[in-house]
């Protein structure tokens, strides 16, 4: 019978993680495995909606960033208002996404790989919460349910995918996705990494400007 196992694709904006998944999952289908894709980014579902209605009414049109980054530049104040409504709609997004989407796949015997996860939901709370007084820590109630969240399932084998900061943008220009700030990317790199070792069984580095798409495919796969 097939054991589940939950495979984590975690990393800068840019890196390969959904070409990497999706690389993955064809490869365990093409051997008869029973396999789920999932990804749980910050700012799905209900939080997204709030999101997008206020930097509609209250943002400068034309603006080429993502809802939450346009709301953070251009409205700070306001966003540490509706911080807290934001992250209940965004805890009950990804809850929802969780126990669909990863949860029940396991107990049933599922290999899920996902992209983003609770680190990077966690890393991306701490980060967005930097405007508040204080900010997030990992002992609070927010992160602390997250991490019991991600107790329910089998331990995870955690992929974090990067590459030179000037191949991201040259990728980003490529699909046509707004550049990211530079102090996001260099969080990805020091504490969602941090908290993405901290939180695996079975950890991987790759910088996929260097490493193979086969040979990327090859060595995930072995982590099972």
């Amino acid at each position: 019978m097939q054991k589940p196992h939950l495979v984590v694709l975690v990393g800068t904006v840019g890196s390969g993680k959904s070409t990497c998944m999706r690389l993955l999952y064809l490869r365990l289908r093409r051997k008869g495995l029973k396999v789920k894709t999932a990804s749980l980014k910050t700012g799905h579902l209900l939080a997204f909606i709030l999101e997008v209605l206020l930097a509609k009414m209250l943002v400068s049109k034309g603006k080429d960033v993502y809802p939450i980054r346009a709301l953070i530049e251009e409205k700070p104040h306001l966003f540490r208002r509706i911080f807290k409504l934001w992250l209940i709609l965004d805890l009950i997004s990804i809850t929802i996404k969780f126990l669909i989407s990863v949860y029940l796949p396991l107990k049933l015997g599922y290999i899920v790989i996902v992209e983003e996860y609770i680190p990077a939901t966690i890393s991306d709370y701490i980060y967005l919460s930097k405007l508040m007084k204080p900010p997030l820590k990992m002992d609070s109630l927010s992160i602390g349910y997250l991490l019991r969240m991600a107790n329910l399932c089998v331990s995870m084998k955690t992929i974090f995918l990067d590459a030179e900061s000037d191949e991201l943008v040259r990728r980003w220009k490529v699909r046509g996705s707004p550049n990211e700030r530079e102090d996001y990317i260099q969080m990805q790199r020091s504490l969602l990494l941090c908290i993405s070792k901290r939180l695996s069984s079975k950890f991987l580095y790759v910088n996929t400007k260097i490493m193979l798409p086969n040979e990327l495919i090859r060595i995930s796969e072995s982590m099972l």
